[in-house]
C-alpha cells in the first residue's frame, strides 16, 4: 500500500494550525523550515509558506517552481527570486499590512530572523514553534497509515539481520547491509530531527560495551562511532560472541518514521542482562496498557521508573552514568516530535498520538539490552505498530 497525500489532508492541517494562530491573535505565520513546510503544503522545495490566520495560504518558491507546482497541494504557488519579494507578495495576497507575524523560532537561524525583521519593519514577530508542534502532535489516519507502512519496512529489515550477522565482521559491516536493504525498500536515507546540532542517520548499531559508551546522543545509548567527528553509533570494531548487539534503526516511509530497537547476539549473553531485558519488556507492556487518552505523560514515566526500581535496576535504566529523563518520544515526520513521555511532562495523551517507547538498560562493561517499538494511542491504550519478535535474537554459530 502506498497512501497518497491529498488536498483534503493538507486543508485539515492548515485549518487546525490556523485555529491556533487565531487564538494567538496573529495575522499569520511565515513557514520556512522544510519539514513544517512539507507538512502544511505537500512540497519540500526551497520556499516560504505564508499561512494567514484565515483564508488560503500562499507558497512562494525560489527553487524549483516547476516541482513545487507538481507536488504542492495548495492553490497559490508563485516564484520569487529573492527574500526581498516576500513582503510584497504577502501584502498582495492579503491586501493589508501585517502587525503580528509568527515564525518558527526554535529552528530559525538568527541571521535569517534578522533578515525577516529588516524586511518587515514595524511588524512584531512571535514564536509559533510550539503551536505547529502541537498541531503535528496528533496524527491523522493518513499519517498513521504511513507510520504503519514504515513499521512493516522495519520488520522486513530486521528479519534480514540474522543473515547479515557474521562473527568477526565489524559493526560498520552490519550497518551497510541494513542500510542497503532499507534503501531497496524505499527508505530515503535520512531521519529528520528538530533538535539543534543533532544529526541522525538511520540510527545506532553497536555491540558489547561499545553500545554503552558515553556519547553526544540525545538518547540513552551511545556507541563509539568512527571518531571525534561523529562520536556515536557503529565503529570499525569487530562484533564478538556472547555479547548484546544493539540495532536501533528507524524506518522511513513517505517521510514518516517508525523507530525500532532489537537486541541480537552471536551465542548467548549472560543471565543478568537477560533478566534486565525481560524487565524492559514488562515496562513497555505496562506503559502501553496505561497509555490511554487523558493520561498524563509524566505518570507513565513514573510508572516505568518505579518498575525499574522494583527490579533493582534503577541505576542502569535509560543511561549510565547520566540517564535521560524520558522513556518515550513522539515520532512522525521528525524523530524527536511531541509528546515526550518523561519527567515533568504535563501533556495529556490523545488518540492519534504516535509514540516510540524505548525502555533500555545500560551496563557500562557489557552493553545494552531493552526494546523500542512505535505505538499509536487508541481509546483503550497504545497499539503497537511493529511486529518483529521482542526477545533477544540469538544467532547460532556455524
Amino acid at each position: 500500500m502506498n497512501p497518497l497525500l491529498t488536498e483534503e489532508e493538507i486543508r485539515g492541517r492548515l485549518s487546525r494550525f490556523q485555529i491556533r494562530l487565531t487564538k494567538m491573535g496573529l495575522d499569520g505565520a511565515l513557514i520556512a523550515q522544510k519539514t513544517d513546510l512539507y507538512y502544511l503544503s505537500g512540497t519540500d522545495q526551497d520556499a516560504h509558506l505564508w499561512v494567514p490566520a484565515s483564508g488560503p495560504p500562499l507558497l512562494m518558491v525560489r527553487r524549483s517552481v516547476e516541482r513545487a507546482r507538481e507536488d504542492a497541494l495548495v492553490e497559490e504557488v508563485v516564484p520569487v527570486k529573492s527574500l526581498s519579494q516576500i513582503p510584497e507578495y504577502i501584502h498582495g495576497h492579503s491586501g493589508k499590512d501585517k502587525g503580528l507575524m509568527g515564525l518558527e523560532m526554535d529552528v530559525l537561524p538568527v541571521g535569517r530572523y534578522l533578515k525577516y525583521r529588516d524586511l518587515f519593519p514595524g511588524v512584531k514577530m512571535v514564536d509559533i514553534s510550539k503551536e505547529i508542534r502541537k498541531t503535528r502532535m496528533v496524527k491523522s489516519a493518513y499519517e498513521i497509515s504511513c507510520v504503519e507502512e514504515a513499521g512493516l519496512m522495519a520488520d522486513r529489515a530486521y528479519e534480514k539481520i540474522p543473515a547479515f550477522l557474521m562473527q568477526g565482521e565489524t559493526e560498520i559491516d552490519l550497518t551497510y547491509r541494513v542500510e542497503g536493504f532499507y534503501r531497496s525498500q524505499g527508505h530515503p536515507g535520512v531521519i529528520p530531527t528538530r533538535g539543534f546540532n543533532y544529526e541522525a542517520l538511520y540510527g545506532q548499531i553497536s555491540s558489547g560495551w561499545r553500545s554503552a559508551a558515553p556519547s553526544n546522543s540525545a538518547g540513552p545509548t551511545g556507541g563509539r562511532g568512527l571518531g571525534p567527528f561523529f562520536s556515536q553509533g557503529a565503529s570499525m570494531e569487530r562484533i564478538g560472541p556472547n555479547q548484546p548487539i544493539l540495532v536501533d534503526y528507524a524506518a522511513n516511509f513517505n517521510g514518516y518514521i517508525s523507530d525500532l530497537t532489537r537486541i541480537f547476539s552471536i551465542g548467548r549473553i549472560d543471565q543478568g542482562m537477560r533478566r534486565a531485558h525481560e524487565t524492559a519488556l514488562a515496562i513497555q507492556g505496562a506503559v502501553a496498557r496505561q497509555g490511554k487518552p487523558g493520561v498524563r505523560a509524566e505518570s507513565l514515566y513514573d510508572l516505568a521508573m518505579s518498575m525499574a526500581q522494583e527490579a533493582g535496576l534503577e541505576s542502569r535504566f535509560m543511561g549510565y552514568p547520566d540517564p535521560v529523563p524520558f522513556i518515550g518520544h513522539g515520532v512522525g515526520l521528525e524523530l524527536d516530535e511531541w509528546p515526550v513521555i518523561g519527567r515533568g511532562s504535563g501533556t495529556l495523551l490523545r488518540e492519534g498520538m504516535v509514540i516510540a517507547l524505548e525502555p533500555k538498560f545500560i551496563f557500562p562493561d557489557r552493553g545494552v539490552v531493552g526494546i523500542e517499538n512505535t505505538f499509536v494511542v487508541e481509546k483503550d491504550g497504545m497499539k503497537k505498530l511493529n511486529h518483529f519478535p521482542e526477545e533477544i535474537f540469538e544467532v547460532r554459530q556455524a
